[in-house]
């Protein structure tokens, strides 16, 4: 029987204040719940469970969310089996809206901040992606902006582990049947059966394209709302356009000729045919992106890692918006010495002023203190804090616009 909740009723521990968002499976409430002195965000299956793929799919989200700490991703506070076989999984409650429904596609909007909205993606994708998961339904529908402009990604359904990761059994083949929405699905999945971080990343390229130019990639005298309205129902020419259709040169659009040229170059790479043409993932995305903010649109600020290495050499490394993955290896972006195992010992992430970078370890057998004090998982930095691995010593400062 089909679960549709209304203000007023009950659902096991939790008194449904108002229906916040509705997915084909499942619907989102705001409800008092017994143990929390705030309000939180329920999502509550529609059906019970019955056909193992509809638990399959909740236990993926569940399993991804759980385990990610990252701002830019809704938190989880618990989930399991409510009355009637009716799956349920206990998040933040979120002030503010969709992206799609807080911004009007149609209109173009500033570099700066389009730009800023999909770097703060980036960086959440960033933990994920690290995680070895894949997305695979990244749309300004499950974005979400907060009133103070913090933007987080809030739907996880379709993601899907691969490799040693695999989630609840999964691998990211996609058995050549569509998965997520047609018109920011990458190309290959109409040739290929698996998916990749890369994936990802042209799904967020698709969502910058359209924020700075009101248009589809595709199509050049259209726009947005009249192309999403003619292809509503016609998922195949979608991803024939993903797979045939040439790129429209970003600068071609009228608000968009003094868009600069590095960013319109980063984002035809990012839209690639090709997964291995593009950022191969989030946190490469992220870190090109805080590089395109900080030189070119004069947005953002780059704080400075001092390193002192166990002999008393000191080096510095600057430190753009990010996540930047820090290690020993030559494949590590804050690269602490050049020789190494190439595997990151942690992320450094940091959206830029005003906000505090994060460490996140990615390896627990390897420790990382700051202050003389273990961290696991993450831990904020503040200026002046003393990190400690492997026998070397890191201080971050932060420019005096922070």
């Amino acid at each position: 029987m089909v679960l549709q909740l209304n203000p007023g009723d009950r659902f096991d521990k939790f008194e449904i204040l108002s229906v916040a968002r509705k997915y084909d499976g499942s619907w989102v409430y705001r409800c008092n719940a017994e143990g929390f002195d705030h309000p939180v965000a329920v999502r509550i299956s529609l059906d019970p469970v019955q056909a193992e793929e509809t638990a399959r799919r909740a236990l993926r989200e569940i399993t991804v969310l759980e385990e990610l700490t990252n701002n830019h991703v809704i938190r989880v506070f618990d989930s399991g089996m409510g009355g009637n076989d009716h799956w349920y999984i206990v998040m933040e409650a979120l002030d503010g809206a969709r992206l799609d429904h807080w911004h009007d596609f149609d209109r173009p909007m500033s570099a700066p901040q389009a730009v800023g909205l999909v770097h703060q993606a980036c960086l959440g994708l960033a933990e994920v992606h690290a995680r070895g998961v894949v997305h695979r339904d990244l749309k300004p529908a499950n974005l979400w902006v907060e009133p103070d402009g913090n933007l987080k990604i809030i739907d996880f359904a379709s993601a899907r582990g691969f490799g040693a990761q695999a989630l609840a059994g999964d691998n990211v083949t996609t058995q050549h049947v569509l998965v997520g929405t047609p018109q920011y699905a990458p190309p290959e999945q109409v040739y290929s059966s698996t998916l990749t971080t890369a994936s990802d990343v042209y799904s967020l390229g698709v969502i910058l394209y359209e924020l700075l130019s009101g248009h589809c990639p595709f199509w050049a005298d259209r726009t947005r709302a009249e192309i999403v309205q003619l292809l509503a129902d016609d998922p195949v020419e979608w991803m024939n356009a993903h797979v045939k259709r040439p790129i429209i040169p970003l600068r071609q659009h009228e608000h968009c000729k003094d868009v600069p040229e590095n960013l319109a170059d980063l984002l035809e790479t990012c839209l690639a045919k090709k997964p291995e043409d593009r950022p191969k993932d989030a946190g490469v995305l992220a870190n090109s992106l805080g590089w395109v903010l900080h030189h070119e649109l004069g947005q953002m600020p780059v704080a400075t890692l001092l390193v002192t290495d166990p002999g008393g050499g000191v080096a510095y490394r600057m430190v753009p918006p990010g996540a930047h993955r820090l290690g020993f290896g030559p494949g590590m972006d804050l690269r602490l010495r050049a020789e190494g195992d190439d595997v990151a010992w942690a992320l450094l992430e940091w959206a830029g002023p005003p906000k505090q970078a994060e460490l996140r370890v990615l390896d627990p057998g390897r420790t990382i203190t700051i202050n003389g004090q273990p961290i696991s998982p993450r831990a904020a930095i503040n200026a002046g804090d003393e990190i400690a691995l492997a026998g070397f010593g890191l201080r971050l400062t932060y420019p005096r616009e922070a």
